[in-house]
């Protein structure tokens, strides 16, 4: 819908809608309403007036109708089918064009992704009041689309259990645990790196959820003009000529601008301004400008200090910063990343 609002403003309006409609000779007696899906009820004789009815209402919106067959009338993802005592019986409906492809086994998302769809549909069969006949219809499907999508049996089985458990818990209690309070922390998913930080996270109370920066749109095209690394704000290095030490620092202007600023604390023996300039006058050494350069690109000022922090913490080279990095944390010697 565009806008975040427009599902609570589309709400809002609906139910202005129904308030108005309901007065209405035609309008059905039944009426349950998800989003933008109405199970009505309506007896076949009425059914053009009431259709009639609720599209002359407002230009803006039109009603189309759902017409039952052979007893069978499908309502979002359910089948609904009438039994001969005029009950409802409950099913799983899928498009026809359907194909069960989900995430596969093989592909590069993190397991609680993989899990998702599978655990939707089994949340879906045990709570879901169906008869025996279709329930196991459904697990069977469900087992079925594991297995079209690369999945052992065993996968699919320990869904279903953890489900089965949490509707056994329910039915045996009215009793609800204390939910406690969950600290999130949202990382990329790179294997080899997040696990070991999240194992960390963990024991301090610290969820990790994931977030995925390999998208298909990412790795094809840019849409945007390409910026100067000089023209970006980030973490910069900037080496000795004369010996191995470097000055790791961070700035929220361009870096060419805070570079020109040290330079000119060097330029003029202000010592005081800058760790650069001391280290070449105390050693009376040059600084290698031509190597200077940015060596991460951080946007949010926010950021600055733990990144400035990882650098310095997790360099193997000798510093001319005399000051400690502004974020202390044993977090920092868990991996070793390689930024450019």
């Amino acid at each position: 819908m565009g806008s975040k609002l427009s599902p609570l403003l589309a709400n809002l309006f609906m139910s202005d809608f129904e308030d108005d409609a309901q007065k209405e000779k035609y309008f059905p007696r039944v009426w349950k309403r998800y989003v933008d899906d109405v199970f009505a009820p309506v007896k076949e004789r009425y059914l053009d007036q009431t259709l009639e009815m609720l599209n002359s209402r407002h230009s803006s919106i039109k009603f189309t109708v759902e017409r039952e067959e052979n007893g069978k009338l499908p309502f979002l993802d359910l089948l609904l089918t009438r039994k001969e005592d005029r009950t409802l019986k409950f099913g799983i409906y899928r498009k026809p064009t359907s194909t069960d492809r989900y995430i596969t086994s093989d592909s590069n998302h993190f397991g609680g992704q993989k899990q998702a769809a599978f655990h939707s549909m089994a949340h879906r069969l045990y709570n879901i009041p169906m008869e025996n006949a279709e329930f196991a219809e459904e697990k069977e499907h469900i087992h079925k689309a594991a297995e079209v999508n690369g999945y052992e049996e065993g996968f699919v089985n320990k869904i279903l259990q953890t489900h089965r458990r949490k509707q056994h818990r329910r039915m045996s209690t009215t009793l609800q645990p204390e939910r406690e309070e969950i600290k999130r922390v949202s990382l990329p998913f790179y294997p080899k790196i997040t696990n070991p930080i999240k194992a960390t996270l963990k024991r301090q109370g610290l969820q990790v959820v994931h977030k995925s920066e390999n998208t298909l749109r990412d790795l094809l095209y840019n849409l945007k003009d390409k910026v100067p690394p000089d023209d970006n704000s980030g973490i910069y290095r900037i080496p000795c000529q004369n010996c191995p030490s470097v000055y790791i620092g961070q700035t929220r202007r361009k870096v060419k601008v805070r570079l020109k600023e040290h330079k000119a604390a060097v330029d003029n023996g202000k010592i005081s301004e800058s760790s650069v300039a001391a280290h070449a006058i105390s050693c009376d050494h040059v600084i290698n400008w031509k190597e200077a350069k940015l060596i991460k690109n951080v946007r949010k000022a926010s950021q600055l200090n733990a990144w400035e922090s990882y650098f310095i913490s997790n360099s193997q080279e000798r510093l001319m910063n005399e000051d400690d990095p502004p974020v202390t944390s044993c977090l920092f010697g868990l991996t070793k990343l390689r930024v450019q």
